[in-house]
This record gives structure tokens, C-alpha cells and sequence, in this order.
């Protein structure tokens, strides 16, 4: 491989095909003066294989050898007399697909990974990275920089500056092309910063780890930039689809029949509700109460266990009962203000769901802490259930309207494979899983979802005219009308004229009798 006309962060990036169970010796050749070291990656599609500095360690575990999809050496280049060379090996039993980036570094550019002290090879650029069903675990090691005499200055100071970057893929897209396209746009410094999203660090953690929430099926790039001065360098981008490709289930989230027509019926029931639930008062109050405590429930049985669909199902019945049963002591007693402003709580709890999960990054010390973290979170609850205590009659509506149009979209976004559903699953592993406070939570915003967003409105602007129209207050059974007068049939002034006619030709008959 020749870089004979490429300079510093000027990436070499090379499709390639690496035939079975092969050995494969890569030299790279005509490097520049001005370039004083490489990093070397190899990226291969859902299939591993080793990178080695020499072949006695490509077949055993050693400081001198990578085993893995998303990996890469650091190589010295400057005043190097011996050929400049890694060698690479898979064990696979058929041809994979893979590609191969060098990026090339000048002296003042720090070295990424070089101040290394829990990764196997001394200097390691690369990432690890860990992949749960809730959360992501991305681990970088420090940079460092060279001395005037081209030694590695000390690592006990922290001289180089570090930031995380991700980008997400287009959801449910496992083809070789995109995935190669998405790794080689993150590549070098100026092609994380141009398309990647900065990921805020953690303020009680170290900096060269970050964590995120899992997305099925999403996939995402990770990399990080080291900086020093005006110089910058990256390490080897990593990436991941919270799931695995070869086995198409664990990429999907509705996998069996049952809870697919369990969408199918939400979705039938939720157009039935917003377009004509106005005409039964108990369906109207009460079943919107029903699906959204079963989304609620079952996401919930889902998170904290590991059982059958079954067993879930069940945990979110009985769970269901409870809040229904609650739900109508409160309803009452609804004539109390305390109970009132009870009654509203899910609904601050929705808008509260939706400002953690869409919360931007500048807001993440806030949600990393816990107490700021609850403090906003019962803030939010508290306020919306206040403003919607006001009014009743208006905050019925307002309610309804919004349950009943998320009870559809959250329906199409399981069949759409969107992550509007994450409104909930978020603020419960936030309470379940350990460490999740630290996660950077910012779904992918893509077509799928601005679809279903506008979809949503639309909805509800349909669900409140009908509303609107036929007024109806659910917490009084006669449906007393929103606005101050009524839309009624009025009689033609024809009908007047003849009724008029009939009252003076009775008069008429009468006198002369």
C-alpha cells in the first residue's frame, strides 16, 4: 500500500476482500517525511479477525495482536529502516468483506491510545466496546504527545484533550455498503467532527468512558478525537447494532405472533377512539387508561426480567387491574381538587418521559445527577398536573386527545421499528438499570420518527375537533357542552309561515263557534 501522495489526516481507505481461512501480510510503502506515524485499521462486516505486528502472534492471545471487527495498530513511520508491515488472518470458512484505512500523522498530532495502562498492546488507538440490551459501554485509553527529542512525554499529567462522537445509520439497515460508508466517514478528526454528534462527558466518571442507551436494530459508529493544541488525531471508530445481524430476531422487538395482534387490535381500537370515541362516555374515559398502562406495564415486566412473553403478559395484567381499579376510586372522588390534580399525574408523567429521552446535550449534567435529575423530573409532573387542574373541562380534553392519538402511534412505531416507544423504556431503565444515569439517552431522530410525529398531531387536532364539536365533559355524564352555546337544527322559515297559517284558521273556528 503506497502513500506517496497522501499527507497528514488524509485518509487511504481500500475495499477489500479477504478470501477463507487466509493469511494476509499488508506493507505500506512511499510514506512521506513530514508523516512520523500511521494508524493502520481493518474493518470487516459482522465476521472477526486478527491484526498482528508479526505472524508468531496471530494465532494466540498476545500484546502484539487484535482480534476483532473494528481494529487498528499504531505504526512509527519516521526514520523507520524495517519495512513498515502488520499481518492479518481469519479463520472463517468463507470469503468476508472488509476495508482498510490508514491515516497518516505528523509529529505534533498526539498519539491516540498512548498513554495506555488496561489494554493489552502498549499503545493502543482502538476502542472497546460492550454492548448490553439496555446500555452501551464504550472504553477509550488517554493520548499522549512527543518531546522535542521525539520521546513520549509523561502521562501522569493530562495533556490531551478527549471527545466522544456518534453517528447513528439509518434504523433496520444491515447492508455491507452502508455500514462501510458510515465507518469510513469517521475516520479522520475532521470527518467525526463534520458528521458525528459530540457526546457530553460524564461529570463523575472518567472521561475515556462513555456509555449510552441501547437501540435494537440501530446502528451507530462510535468515535473519539484526541486534541493537543491545534492538532488533533482520531482513534479507530467502533460500531455496533445492539443486536446481531445473523439472527434476525434479536434485531426486531415484536418477534412472536401474540404481540404483534395485540398492535394490530391497539391500532384498530386507537382510530375507533379518536374518531368516534366521543359518542360512549365510559369507552372514551376508560379504555385510553387501559392501553397506555399496558404499554406501561408490559415495557416495564419486559425491562426488569428476563421471562417469557408469557410471564410478562401477565405481570402487565395484574398491574393493569391495580391501575385500573385505582383509577376509578380516584374517579370518585374526582370532585376533590387533591384528587383532581392526582387524576392529571400521567399525564405530567408523559411530558416528563418525553423532556428526559429528547433532553439536549448540554442538559446532561442535569440528568446524570440524580437529585437535579428528580428534582426537574417531579418539577415537570407536578406543573402539568397543576395547569391541567384549572380547567377541568379543558384538561379532559387535552388528555384524551393526547392518549388516545399515542395510543395509535405507539402501535405503528412497534411495527415501524421507530423509537418513540423509548419515551417510556428510557425513564424506566433510568430506575432499573445500574449505571444508567450516566448514559447519553438521545434517540435517532430519522424519517420514521418526524413521520410519525406529524402523524401524531394530526391526529390530535382531529381528536379535538370532534371533540370540539360535539362538546362532552367525561367527568359529568349529561356531556355538558365546551363552548357557551349549542350547534342545533333550526326550522325553516317556511315551516314558521305554515305553522302560523294553522294558528289563525283554529282561532278562526273557534270564534265562530
Amino acid at each position: 500500500v503506497s502513500l506517496l501522495n497522501h499527507h497528514e489526516n488524509d485518509a487511504l481507505t481500500n475495499r477489500i476482500t479477504l478470501a477463507a481461512t487466509n493469511h494476509f501480510t499488508i506493507t505500506v510503502t512511499d510514506v512521506p517525511q513530514d508523516i512520523w506515524f500511521i494508524v493502520l485499521q481493518i474493518h470487516t462486516f459482522q465476521y472477526n479477525v486478527t491484526l498482528a505486528y508479526d505472524k508468531r502472534a496471530l494465532n494466540k492471545e498476545s500484546d502484539r495482536s487484535l482480534f476483532g471487527s473494528n481494529i487498528g495498530l499504531y505504526l512509527k513511520t519516521h526514520n523507520v529502516t524495517d519495512p513498515i508491515q502488520v499481518f492479518l488472518m481469519h479463520d472463517n470458512t468463507h470469503d468476508i468483506e472488509g476495508l482498510l484505512v490508514i491515516v497518516p500523522y505528523s509529529r505534533n498530532a498526539p498519539i491516540p491510545g498512548g498513554c495506555n495502562m488496561e489494554f493489552d498492546i502498549e499503545i493502543a488507538p482502538y476502542q472497546k466496546l460492550h454492548a448490553g440490551n439496555e446500555i452501551i459501554t464504550v472504553d477509550t485509553q488517554p493520548g499522549s504527545v512527543l518531546a522535542a527529542n521525539g520521546s513520549l512525554l509523561s502521562c501522569e499529567k493530562q495533556l490531551v484533550q478527549h471527545r466522544m462522537y456518534r453517528l447513528y445509520l439509518t434504523r433496520q439497515d444491515f447492508t455491507p455498503d452502508t455500514y462501510f460508508e458510515a465507518i469510513a466517514s469517521m475516520v479522520t478528526p475532521q470527518d467525526i467532527v463534520r458528521n458525528g454528534d459530540k457526546i457530553p462527558s460524564s461529570a463523575y466518571g472518567t472521561s475515556m468512558r462513555h456509555f449510552y442507551s441501547a437501540y435494537t436494530g440501530v446502528g451507530s459508529v462510535y468515535a473519539a478525537v484526541a486534541t493537543y493544541g491545534n492538532y488533533s488525531s482520531a482513534y479507530v471508530p467502533t460500531f455496533t447494532y445492539a443486536c446481531s445481524p445473523l439472527s434476525s430476531k434479536s434485531c426486531q422487538v415484536l418477534n412472536d405472533t401474540f404481540p404483534k395482534v395485540i398492535c394490530w387490535l391497539a391500532l384498530i381500537i386507537g382510530f375507533v377512539l379518536v374518531f368516534g370515541g366521543h359518542n360512549c362516555v365510559p369507552i372514551d374515559r376508560w379504555l385510553p387508561i387501559l392501553i397506555i398502562s399496558s404499554f406501561f406495564w408490559y415495557t416495564f415486566a419486559v425491562v426488569i426480567s428476563n421471562l417469557s412473553i408469557t410471564i410478562n403478559l401477565l405481570i402487565a395484567l395484574i398491574m393493569v387491574s391495580c391501575t385500573i381499579v385505582l383509577s376509578m376510586i380516584l374517579g370518585y372522588f374526582k370532585k376533590f381538587p387533591v384528587i383532581s390534580f392526582t387524576y392529571n399525574l400521567p399525564m405530567g408523567l408523559l411530558c416528563a418521559c418525553v423532556t428526559y429521552l429528547y433532553a439536549p446535550a448540554e442538559w446532561f449534567y442535569i440528568m446524570e445527577n440524580d437529585e437535579l435529575f428528580w428534582l426537574l423530573f417531579v418539577s415537570i409532573m407536578l406543573t402539568v398536573s397543576v395547569l391541567l387542574s384549572i380547567n377541568r373541562s379543558v384538561a379532559n380534553v387535552i388528555k384524551y386527545t393526547v392518549y388516545e392519538s399515542l395510543f395509535v402511534i405507539l402501535a405503528i412505531d412497534y411495527f415501524a421499528e421507530s423509537s418513540l416507544k423509548y419515551i417510556f423504556i428510557t425513564t424506566m431503565r433510568r430506575i432499573l438499570v445500574s449505571g444508567f444515569r450516566s448514559a447519553f439517552v438521545y434517540p435517532p431522530y430519522q424519517g420514521a420518527e418526524k413521520a410519525l410525529v406529524i402523524f401524531w398531531f394530526l391526529l390530535m387536532i382531529i381528536r379535538f375537533i370532534t371533540k370540539f364539536c360535539h362538546g362532552g365533559d367525561e367527568a359529568n355524564p349529561e356531556r355538558a357542552p365546551l363552548l357557551p352555546f349549542t350547534l342545533r337544527k333550526m326550522p325553516t322559515q317556511p315551516s314558521i309561515i305554515v305553522v302560523k297559517r294553522l294558528n289563525i284558521f283554529t282561532k278562526l273556528r273557534y270564534d265562530r263557534s
